[in-house]
C-alpha cells in the first residue's frame, strides 16, 4: 500500500552541495495533523509536486523585463515558432559547491 499524504507548505529554502540538495518546508499550521505520517516518510524516497499560490508574472525571456498585463504575454509578438517565449527563463545553471564538511 502507498504511503500519500497531501500537505500544505512554505517553501522557505534551497541549499545545493556537492552530491546533495537540501529543501526546506514551513508545514502549515492547519496541517499539523499528517506529521505522524511525514515521520513515517523520513529518510525515505517521495515524489514531490509542488504549486505555488502566487501567480506567473509574465517576463520577457530576452529582456527580463516584466510585461505590464497578462494579455500581453499572449500577443502575437511575444511567440516564436508557435511556443510562448514571455513565461519561459532559461534553465538556471547551477553549480555544486564543494561540500566543505566532507
Amino acid at each position: 500500500m502507498e504511503n500519500r499524504v497531501k500537505i500544505r507548505a512554505c517553501f522557505t529554502g534551497c541549499n545545493i552541495k556537492s552530491g546533495k540538495t537540501v529543501m526546506q518546508f514551513e508545514l502549515d499550521p492547519e496541517h499539523k495533523g499528517a506529521l505522524p505520517q511525514l515521520a513515517i516518510m523520513t529518510g525515505t524516497f517521495t515524489t514531490l509536486e509542488m504549486t505555488s499560490d502566487q501567480l506567473v508574472i509574465p517576463v520577457d525571456a530576452s529582456s527580463g523585463e516584466v510585461l505590464d498585463g497578462q494579455d500581453e504575454a499572449f500577443d502575437e509578438e511575444f511567440w516564436v515558432d508557435g511556443e510562448p517565449i514571455a513565461f519561459e527563463l532559461p534553465p538556471a545553471g547551477f553549480e555544486y559547491e564543494e561540500d566543505e564538511a566532507a
